[in-house]
């Protein structure tokens, strides 16, 4: 469980082991890399604003371009700010592991993650054993939502990145899911270039009319919905999309975007109290099945197939979210 890296080893007097300063105080640091953030982060820093405010917690918000040892020098800084833990809420899909460990084991204030991280599991404000039940899952309840609404062929749409560790935990829970389930598998990983849709729309032609496409999120689902247009396909007729994290911009797509989301305010209240905890040497993660909202509209079929009633499908399916075995009961 122990990571040496040439990053770590190779800093002058630099104490990469630190005991961490465990400090009660009402300021929480939040460290973010300085990206192209989109619809999930900032409105996940939004909700994080109020999460702090309702519990009478300040933040104190820096950016730094990458995240490694070299950026644990801002634990000082904060710190010296009063703060009492460290938050990072997004990590970006080109996040380096090795300079991750190396930023938590160098950090003197306790680190809280969005994401669970190996060997960083008690870091993640969520018990990471939920994450690896694949019944309890954003990834299975959408491959659920097109199984129960008729399809026989659903494709996983994703980005074109090795860095990205929740991609590849969808993949893996996707990949699985169509094992057990007897479904045919369809991956496509993609660059977000023209040219990148195209190959894969080109691809998934052979199987037009009967393919439902699960996107790793709303913005690339957008840019789906569009090179299918400009291929003269139609959305959900020859291809049935459905995105993830409720992106405004999905309202006023055409067709307007089906969406599957866990609530902010979930993850930010996650985050707060999870810091909050730590900085005390204790532990407040969340358990049980993480919350999830569909948000059913017109790019996925479901309304073209069944009218209002799909409404009725997609409660029936959260609903068997929070049991101990959802495979108990089915509505298909």
């Amino acid at each position: 469980g122990t990571f040496i890296t040439e990053s770590a080893a190779g800093l002058n007097n630099q104490n990469t082991n630190p005991k961490k300063e465990l400090r009660a105080t009402n300021k929480i640091g939040v460290l973010l890399p300085l990206k192209q953030w989109g619809h999930y982060v900032t409105s996940l820093i939004d909700h994080l604003h109020h999460s702090a405010e309702a519990m009478e917690i300040k933040l104190i918000i820096r950016t730094v371009s990458k995240i490694d040892i070299h950026s644990a020098e801002l634990s000082r800084d904060f710190i010296e700010q009063d703060c009492c833990a460290i938050i990072l809420p997004w990590l970006g899909g080109d996040q380096n592991l090795a300079g991750l460990h190396d930023f938590e084991r160098a950090s003197e204030l306790p680190v809280i993650l969005g994401d669970s991280i190996p060997g960083m599991e008690a870091c993640c404000y969520l018990d990471p054993t939920v994450d690896l039940d694949i019944y309890h899952t954003a990834t299975y309840l959408q491959c659920r939502y097109f199984k129960e609404i008729g399809y026989k062929k659903i494709a996983l749409l994703g980005p074109d990145t090795t860095g990205a560790d929740y991609w590849q935990r969808n993949l893996m829970l996707y990949s699985r899911w169509c094992d057990l389930e007897d479904f045919p598998s369809y991956v496509g990983m993609v660059n977000r270039s023209p040219a990148g849709y195209e190959r894969i729309i080109k691809r998934w032609t052979a199987h037009k009319g009967d393919l439902a496409i699960i996107v790793y999120h709303d913005e690339m689902a957008l840019e789906f919905i569009q090179a299918c247009d400009q291929l003269g396909y139609s959305v959900p007729e020859d291809f049935s999309i459905l995105g993830h994290n409720n992106n405004p911009l999905g309202l006023r797509s055409n067709p307007p975007l089906s969406s599957l989301s866990c609530p902010y305010d979930y993850v930010s209240d996650g985050l707060v109290k999870h810091a909050i905890a730590r900085s005390k040497g204790l532990s407040e993660q969340l358990t049980g099945p993480e919350p999830q909202h569909f948000f059913i509209r017109e790019s996925c079929g479901g309304r073209l197939k069944y009218g209002n009633d799909v409404e009725d499908i997609a409660s029936t399916l959260l609903a068997q979210l929070s049991e101990t075995d959802p495979t108990a009961s089915s509505s298909a």
